[in-house]
């Protein structure tokens, strides 16, 4: 088999990658707070081993001239190295829920989960038979002093988090905010994961909205187009050199 067929499967395999990323994100084109994923790659040179014979060992002039390397020098292949997350806040729809917050800004809600604190963009919350302030998967929502739960009553949520029931204060919605070169990972079910982030002092939310996701439908479209003739052009190019071993293998070698 010709060898030059691996950098080129490589390359397919990594259009293959990307391809499940871009699926990803227009799965979720409507998904609230939810943030772009891009696949980044790394290139991978082949190793070199000199061919050098060892002491008391002879080694044959043939054995030495036919001796090759793992691959040549100019041959490159790829791999997937990082997920790269692109976070900058998608568009702020009006709801009319007073319980739906967007959050104007940097920052992330806090929520309780059975794997630990876990943050997350989407502000669409809801109360549980507890009633507490929980998000969309049922988690607590934290506040600057614990989980906020909610007595019957007029609630209002003021634009700095605060969370008052007939005119009285019962807790403040925490917002945490992260380092720009140390924001936090994808962890499960759409949250994410950190242990970096700092409470924010003065934070922005607009109540009655909710963050729509921030991938561009068109555009992740037109990528994901992009990507698959990629693709194919890998494809035709592995069966082109197929083809030219099969033609070396069968009419080349024949005794005429």
């Amino acid at each position: 088999m010709n060898r030059g067929i691996y950098p080129i499967l490589s390359g397919a395999l990594a259009h293959e990658r990307r391809m499940q990323v871009f699926a990803n994100n227009m799965a979720n084109v409507n998904t609230s707070g939810f943030k772009q994923d891009e696949q980044a790659f790394k290139t991978i040179l082949p190793r070199y081993q000199a061919v050098i014979p060892m002491i008391g060992h002879s080694v044959g002039l043939g054995q030495q001239i036919t001796a090759r390397p793992f691959g040549a020098s100019e041959r490159a292949f790829v791999a997937p190295h990082t997920m790269k997350t692109t976070f900058e806040a998608g568009r702020i729809r009006l709801t009319g829920n007073p319980l739906d917050l967007a959050i104007q800004g940097r920052g992330f809600l806090e929520v309780q989960t059975p794997q630990g604190v876990r943050y997350t963009r989407n502000g669409m919350l809801s109360l549980d038979p507890q009633r507490r302030l929980v998000n969309s998967l049922g988690y607590p929502v934290m506040g600057t002093k614990g989980e906020i739960k909610i007595p019957a009553g007029k609630m209002e949520i003021t634009p700095q988090g605060e969370v008052k029931v007939d005119d009285k204060a019962v807790g403040t919605i925490k917002i945490m905010d992260f380092p720009e070169g140390e924001m936090p990972v994808k962890s499960a079910e759409g949250l994410f994961a950190s242990d970096k982030g700092t409470p924010m002092k003065n934070p922005q939310l607009q109540v009655g909205h909710v963050e729509d996701s921030n991938v561009n439908a068109i555009g992740e479209m037109v990528r994901m187009i992009e990507g698959m003739r990629s693709y194919e052009s890998a494809q035709k190019l592995i069966q082109t050199l197929d083809r030219m071993a099969e033609t070396a293998i069968q009419d080349i070698g024949r005794v005429v």
